[in-house]
């Protein structure tokens, strides 16, 4: 029997995320899709960092322009110092990422960057409705498997950038049938087990 699928059910598994990077090709391409793969910053903040963002000693980033001008800081797992020392940027140095034609790389080539990594790494978008992997579904990617492994909803929220945890809430919240199988599997195991203990008191 198939149920019909929802948004939240869209995602990119770690080792299908581990080789969307590897196929990133450069190392600013690696690093690029590393950030967003691994913070679940916007395409919007990643194009915007400087390197004075990036502290590698509290193994943090500042996002100094997130949306509605809101600052936060998320942080740096271990795969992404990998890809700093690849790129060998200087701290002293503007933009991060410069573009050819302004201070920085445009939207536009932030979405090929990440979509050409996708065919490179012959991953297509799970979402029947997009072509090619974006940098929405890797923030998307982010907070699924966060949530799959039961982290904090305040804290995803935080790392989000979302003015409300409700937001976070109606975006992530939300469980698809297979998660409620799961979990259901899980918790009347334990259920059954007591009653089992308890010498059949249903019966």
């Amino acid at each position: 029997m198939h149920h019909q699928l929802n948004n939240s059910e869209f995602y990119l598994r770690p080792k299908e995320v581990a080789r969307l990077i590897a196929n990133a090709g450069s190392a600013r391409n690696r690093l690029i899709v590393g950030i967003l793969a691994y913070t679940g910053i916007r395409r919007a903040e990643v194009r915007c960092l400087h390197c004075g963002d990036i502290d590698r000693s509290a193994k943090r980033i500042h996002i100094r322009n997130g949306k509605g001008g809101k600052y936060r800081i998320v942080f740096l797992p271990r795969p992404l110092f990998q890809l700093l020392d690849a790129y060998q940027y200087s701290t002293s140095c503007g933009p991060l990422f410069p573009g050819r034609e302004g201070p920085y790389l445009s939207l536009r080539t932030v979405n090929n960057i990440v979509a050409a990594a996708g065919r490179r790494a012959g991953i297509s978008n799970p979402n029947p409705r997009y072509p090619n992997v974006n940098p929405h579904l890797l923030r998307h990617s982010v907070a699924r498997n966060w949530k799959n492994e039961q982290g904090s909803m305040e804290s995803l929220q935080k790392l989000l950038g979302h003015a409300s945890i409700r937001t976070t809430f109606d975006l992530y919240g939300t469980q698809s049938i297979d998660d409620v199988q799961e979990n259901y599997e899980r918790m009347v195991a334990k259920l059954v087990e007591q009653d089992e203990r308890g010498g059949g008191q249903y019966g």
